[in-house]
């Protein structure tokens, strides 16, 4: 979800022990949470370290993770990825454009999906649009590896 969307299309480009991958209201980039932290950059730099809000909700950013955000641009790593994609992405997410989906979307490989969000927010806050990504994602996985049962 989110920037763990981005992490985890990276992350899976890289390594082929995955068979399904999905992501939900994901960056293209990693890169693009910069511009959401733009008014700590500076501190972070000078300071090594910031407390920043993001969706209401705290973190604390390092140096390493600026620097890290800055190596990975560009989609070329999606025709790396082996795996089925499943991407969610709200059209009205005020967080992350859903033209980022349709950057993944075009980027990656077959097989790969993409669900509509409509009117959901970037967190998923609204239990009926969790619910409904729930489903989705549950039938999704049982078309790919049969039966799924919880």
């Amino acid at each position: 979800h989110s920037l763990g969307g981005a992490a985890i299309l990276h992350a899976a480009a890289e390594a082929s022990d995955h068979k399904l991958l999905v992501t939900i209201n994901a960056p293209s980039e990693p890169s693009h949470i910069r511009n959401l932290l733009k008014n700590a950059v500076d501190e972070v730099i000078l300071q090594g370290h910031a407390k920043v809000v993001l969706e209401g909700r705290g973190f604390q950013i390092s140096k390493q993770f600026i620097e890290d955000l800055e190596k990975h641009k560009g989609l070329d790593y999606l025709q790396n990825l082996k795996s089925a994609l499943l991407i969610f992405h709200s059209p009205q997410d005020q967080v992350v454009s859903i033209d980022n989906a349709r950057q993944i979307f075009v980027a990656a490989r077959h097989p790969k999906s993409f669900i509509s969000l409509d009117g959901a927010d970037h967190l998923l806050t609204h239990m009926d649009d969790a619910v409904f990504v729930a489903d989705i994602i549950r039938s999704w996985v049982d078309r790919y590896l049969g039966a799924f049962k919880i």
